[in-house]
């Protein structure tokens, strides 16, 4: 495993953190050592690594799994990846951008792990996302389902409240909905911004999201189910019939609505935030079988 100084790297290979990609380096072994224990890696894993840095976590992974795949967006930190991982004959650098990635085909169907013939007995995601882009990052990896075991993100606090957040509370949104579709969240602990470098003006948090194999709510239709979450929180100070109304795309008029609506007990000057995931299931049913 590589002694990781960020300083000492970041000096020798003269890299400047680069603002406009989120980069902030993280400095703290103690907790680099927690995020990978809460992946619970096992010997025949496969770990994919979103932004590696400076190889840090990936000597940590590396030691751990069968196989790991970081994927790096710039292209100047290559020089320094493949200096401090040139010990692990298990690890597959990509300087790539993941969002512009199919990482079934990209990754799990590449030849380069055809060839291996490592075929492992699961998968899990590991990733200190850029704040900018967390969210579509995180949807992209639940949206394509790769058979994963978990995810395990660093990401800003704020966000991962969001993600693990009840009906009722103002942190409860579209996003909350989403993730708890495809995951069970777990907020495991909260990392201080001086273990970084450069300082970010924020708290960050880890998160590890456990996948279900199937949606714990079952939808007639996934698009229409996702375009009534993103309706009921279009318009968060809008009551839930205006704000379903408003949407435009269920061809529905306000008494048809607030009919659905009252079939469901709900009130229809509730607001989304204090619906469940299981009366949204149940609402975009409803909303489709009355289409």
């Amino acid at each position: 495993m590589m002694d990781m100084d960020t300083k000492t790297l970041l000096k020798k290979f003269n890299i400047r953190p680069i603002k406009s990609l989120g980069q902030n380096f993280l400095n703290d072994n103690n907790t680099l050592k927690a995020i990978v224990d809460s992946a619970g890696i096992g010997n025949r894993d496969i770990v994919i690594e979103i932004g590696p840095g400076l190889g840090g976590m990936t000597s940590e992974l590396a030691a751990r799994a069968g196989r790991v795949v970081a994927v790096e967006i710039d292209k100047y930190l290559m020089p320094v990846l493949r200096e401090n991982l040139k010990a692990f004959s298990n690890v597959t650098v990509l300087n790539k951008d993941i969002m512009k990635m199919d990482i079934g085909k990209d990754i799990m169907e590449s030849e380069e792990l055809t060839y291996s013939g490592f075929k492992p007995d699961k998968i899990r995601i590991v990733a200190n996302l850029p704040y900018y882009i967390t969210t579509p990052v995180v949807m992209k990896l639940l949206e394509q389902e790769l058979s994963v075991e978990c995810m395990v993100f660093m990401v800003q606090t704020e966000v991962s409240d969001r993600m693990a957040a009840e009906p009722g509370g103002k942190e409860y949104g579209a996003l909350s909905v989403a993730v708890q579709f495809y995951s069970r969240p777990h907020k495991l602990f909260n990392v201080s911004p001086q273990c970084f470098i450069p300082q970010p003006a924020v708290e960050s948090s880890v998160i590890r999201l456990d996948i279900y194999k199937t949606p714990p709510v079952q939808v007639l239709d996934r698009k229409v189910f996702f375009k009534t979450v993103k309706a009921a929180f279009g318009q968060r100070r809008k009551t839930l019939i205006n704000a379903l109304y408003n949407a435009g795309c269920f061809s529905k008029s306000k008494v048809e609505i607030r009919e659905i609506l009252r079939s469901m007990g709900i009130d229809e000057n509730q607001r989304g935030e204090t619906l469940s995931l299981e009366q949204f299931a149940r609402l975009s049913n409803l909303l489709l079988n009355n289409h």
